[in-house]
């Protein structure tokens, strides 16, 4: 397995304390005046999502980084047992929990591309487009006629159940770019 000097680790970076699997989200090099410096690092558990505050003292220490694979996988469908996927490369199927997608979950629909990462052979991590282009099934028709500013906005629910704010000239049947972190309407599409 390889490891890192924790001077040399960073935000972003997957590793492996206590056999489990923690993402960096934070990273700190402490120099408290003539003494030694130290690392304090905030990490977060993908598995259970705790966080916690590790500090290390001296570049003796090394910190075994996670071999994490990332594989495309399409999405299939919902049901009783989860969320379906299918892997791209080897057509195994599985299921994931809405509890482990949480928000992601807003933003599946059939047929969508994302990646997933596994470790140890299991998923750990769903990565979504960042911008996916939506259906709109639901708004109201008229709010401000004769208002073409694009700053009034109102709630329309997108093929996959969620609500946002559309700009007022959204109408039933027209697809938008959606910013998926976010949740926020980009453009028509």
């Amino acid at each position: 397995m390889p490891t890192i000097d924790p001077g040399k680790m960073r935000v972003g970076n997957k590793i492996v304390l206590d056999d489990q699997l923690w993402v960096v989200t934070d990273w700190q090099l402490r120099t408290p005046g003539n003494l030694r410096s130290f690392v304090v690092i905030k990490i977060k558990n993908l598995i259970d999502g705790r966080a916690i505050e590790r500090t290390f003292r001296g570049s003796a220490e090394r910190i075994e980084l996670a071999e994490v694979e990332n594989r495309m996988c399409e999405y299939q469908y919902h049901d009783d047992m989860g969320h379906h996927f299918m892997d791209l490369t080897s057509y195994d199927q599985f299921a994931l929990q809405d509890d482990f997608l949480g928000q992601q979950a807003n933003f599946l629909i059939a047929g969508a591309e994302v990646q997933v990462g596994y470790w140890n052979g299991r998923p750990i991590g769903l990565e979504l487009p960042l911008k996916m282009v939506f259906k709109i099934i639901d708004t109201v028709d008229d709010v401000a006629r004769g208002n073409s500013s694009g700053n009034i906005t109102k709630d329309a629910q997108l093929e996959t159940g969620i609500t946002i704010q559309v700009p007022a000239f959204i109408k039933n049947g027209d697809s938008v770019l959606v910013n998926t972190e976010t949740g926020l309407y980009v453009e028509r599409a």
